[in-house]
C-alpha cells in the first residue's frame, strides 16, 4: 500500500481555512469552465482542436508559450536551488531565453512556410517517415514518463505540506480537473487556461515577495545588502570545468537548447497556431522574454527565504525537504486567503504546462501516427481519437506522478534535467542536421539518435559532468554520429530539392506543403 513520502510526517502543517477552500473551488471551477466554453465554440475539425484554427491570438500564445515552458518546477525547485546554495544555476535561464530568441528570429519563419501541425512532419520532409514517427515516438514517452509526472507532483507535495491532504490524493485531483477541460476544450481551452493560470501564479508570486520583503530589515533592499554579504548571489565562473555550473556548461548549453526547443512540440505547437510568421515570431520572442524574467524572480525568491529564515531561525523546522521551502512560507507565513490564492497559483504554474503537454501528445498521435498510417481518416475519426489520447495521457501522467512520490526523490528540478537528456536522447541533433546539412540522410540519424541515448547514459553514471550538460551532450554525439553514419551509410532518403527545408534553401521555396 503506498504512502505519502516521510518527510511530511515532521513539518508543521498549517490547515486551509474556508476562504482557502473557496478560493481554490473558484479557480478549479473556472478552469472546467473554459474548458467547457471552448468545447461549445469547436468547429469540430481536428485543426481547431489542436491548433485553434491558426487563429490564436499571438500574445495569448507567447503567455501560453511562456506557462508551458516554466510550470510548477520553477515555482518550486528554483527557489529551493537558490535557498540551498547561491546563484550558480542561474546561467541556465539567459542560455535557454538567448537560444529561445534564436529560435525566433532564425527558424520560425523556415517552420511556417512548411504548413505543419506537428514539428515532425518537418522531418518526414526532409528525411523520411521513419524519423518522423522515431521522433515523435521518444517526445511521447519523454512527455508521459517525465515532464507532466514532475509538474503534477510538485504542487500536490506543496498541498500535502500545507493541508496534510494526502499526496497521492492532490495528484489525483490535479489530474482529474486538467484532463477533463484539455480533453473537452482542445487547444483554445488549453490557451486561455494558461492566460487565467499565468495572472494567478504570478499574483500570488508578487504577494508573497512582499511578506518576505516586510520581515526582513530594509524590506528587498537589506535583502539584496544581506545576501551579497553573505555571498548568496554569486552567479557566474569561469573555472575550467565541466562538472560545475560553469560559464562554459551554459554556452553548450545554449547551443543545445536552440534545437532542444525547435524540437518541443508544446512549445512550437503555439507558433504553429499564430495566424502568420510575423505573430509566431512574436510569440516565441515574448515567450521566452517572461521565461528569463520569471527566473530571474524565483531565484531571488529563494535567497529572500534565506535571508527571512536567517532572521527569523526559530520559525524553521530543521527537518524541512529543499524543495518544500517555498510552500513552507506560504503555509506559515501567510495569512488566511493568500494562501489559498498561492496555493491556487502552484496548481496553476502545473496545470498550463499539463494541459499543453496532453494537447501536443494528442496532436502528435493523429497527426504523425493516424494520419501516416490511414490519410484518409474522417475528422470525426481524428478528434476522437485525439480525445481519447488526451484521456488515456492524464491517467498515465497521474500514475507516474503518483510513482515519482513514492521514489521520495531528493532534488526534483536534477530528477527532470536527467530524464530530458536520457529519454529524449539526442533527438534535438536530428533536427540540427535537418537544418543546418544537405548530407545528413535517415539511416544516419536514426543511428546517432540511438548512440546518443547510450552516450548520455554513460555520461549520467560514470561521469561527474554537471546536469546542466547533459542535453547538449546527447545533442552534440548525435549530431557527430548521425553525420558520419550518413556520409558511410547513404540510404536515398534524402530529399532531391532541398528548398525550404535547410538554412542554406530558406529562401527558394516556391509554396508551402503539406504532409
Amino acid at each position: 500500500m503506498l504512502t505519502p513520502p516521510l518527510f511530511f510526517a515532521t513539518v508543521t502543517r498549517q490547515g486551509l481555512s474556508a476562504l482557502d477552500y473557496t478560493l481554490l473551488a473558484v479557480y478549479f471551477a473556472l478552469n472546467l469552465g473554459i474548458g467547457w466554453w471552448c468545447a461549445r465554440k469547436q468547429s469540430g475539425s481536428s485543426s481547431g482542436y489542436f491548433l485553434g484554427g491558426r487563429k490564436v491570438l499571438w500574445w495569448a500564445a507567447a503567455v501560453s508559450f511562456f506557462a508551458t515552458s516554466t510550470s510548477s518546477i520553477s515555482f518550486m525547485a528554483l527557489p529551493a536551488k537558490t535557498y540551498q546554495s547561491d546563484w550558480m544555476a542561474f546561467g541556465s535561464a539567459p542560455a535557454q531565453g538567448l537560444a529561445g530568441l534564436m529560435v525566433g528570429f532564425v527558424f520560425v519563419g523556415l517552420l511556417r512556410r512548411l504548413n505543419l501541425t506537428t514539428i515532425y512532419g518537418y522531418l518526414d520532409q526532409r528525411f523520411d517517415m521513419k524519423v518522423r514517427l522515431l521522433g515523435s515516438g521518444l517526445a511521447v514517452l519523454l512527455k508521459l514518463f517525465g515532464r507532466m509526472s514532475v509538474v503534477m507532483l510538485l504542487p500536490a507535495l506543496a498541498l500535502s505540506t500545507v493541508t496534510g491532504l494526502n499526496v497521492y490524493l492532490s495528484i489525483l485531483l490535479m489530474g482529474v480537473v486538467t484532463t477533463i477541460y484539455a480533453m473537452e476544450g482542445g487547444f483554445d481551452a488549453v490557451i486561455w487556461t494558461d492566460v487565467m493560470q499565468v495572472v494567478v501564479t504570478y499574483g500570488g508570486v508578487v504577494i508573497a515577495l512582499f511578506f518576505l520583503a516586510s520581515g526582513v530589515d530594509g524590506g528587498l533592499a537589506g535583502i539584496i545588502a544581506t545576501g551579497t554579504d553573505l555571498g548568496k548571489f554569486k552567479m557566474i565562473s569561469w573555472e575550467p570545468t565541466l562538472t560545475q555550473p560553469t560559464v562554459w556548461v551554459f554556452i553548450g548549453m545554449f547551443f543545445g537548447h536552440i534545437f532542444t526547443q525547435l524540437a518541443d512540440q508544446p512549445l512550437m505547437q503555439r507558433m504553429l497556431a499564430s495566424t502568420d510568421a510575423t505573430e509566431a515570431r512574436r510569440t516565441v520572442v515574448l515567450g521566452n522574454v517572461l521565461g528569463m524574467m520569471s527566473s530571474l524572480v524565483f531565484f531571488f525568491i529563494g535567497t529572500a527565504l534565506f535571508v527571512f529564515y536567517r532572521a527569523h531561525p526559530e520559525r524553521l523546522e530543521a527537518a524541512l525537504p529543499n524543495d518544500a521551502i517555498f510552500p513552507y512560507f506560504i503555509a506559515n507565513e501567510l495569512p488566511s486567503g493568500i494562501v489559498g490564492l498561492i496555493v491556487a497559483g502552484l496548481f496553476a504554474a502545473a496545470m498550463g504546462a499539463m494541459s499543453s503537454t496532453l494537447n501536443s501528445i494528442a496532436a502528435m498521435v493523429v497527426t504523425d501516427f493516424q494520419l501516416t498510417f490511414r490519410p484518409k481518416s474522417p475528422e470525426k475519426s481524428q478528434v476522437r481519437l485525439a480525445r481519447a489520447t488526451t484521456l488515456l495521457s492524464g491517467v498515465i501522467a497521474t500514475g507516474m506522478a503518483a510513482f515519482l512520490a513514492w521514489r521520495n526523490v531528493s532534488s526534483l528540478w536534477d530528477e527532470f534535467l536527467r530524464l530530458i537528456a536520457l529519454i529524449g536522447g539526442g533527438f534535438p541533433g536530428v533536427f540540427a542536421l535537418g537544418f543546418l546539412t544537405r548530407r545528413a540522410n535517415a539511416r544516419g540519424v536514426i543511428i546517432g539518435t540511438f548512440a546518443s541515448i547510450a552516450i548520455t547514459w554513460w555520461v549520467q553514471n560514470y561521469t561527474q559532468t554537471s546536469v546542466f550538460l547533459h542535453s547538449f551532450v546527447a545533442i552534440a554525439s548525435c549530431m557527430i554520429i548521425g553525420y558520419v553514419a550518413s556520409i558511410l551509410a547513404p540510404d536515398g532518403s534524402r530529399p532531391k530539392n532541398f528548398a525550404g527545408l535547410t538554412l542554406w534553401d530558406l529562401r527558394t521555396r516556391a509554396k508551402p506543403t503539406s504532409k
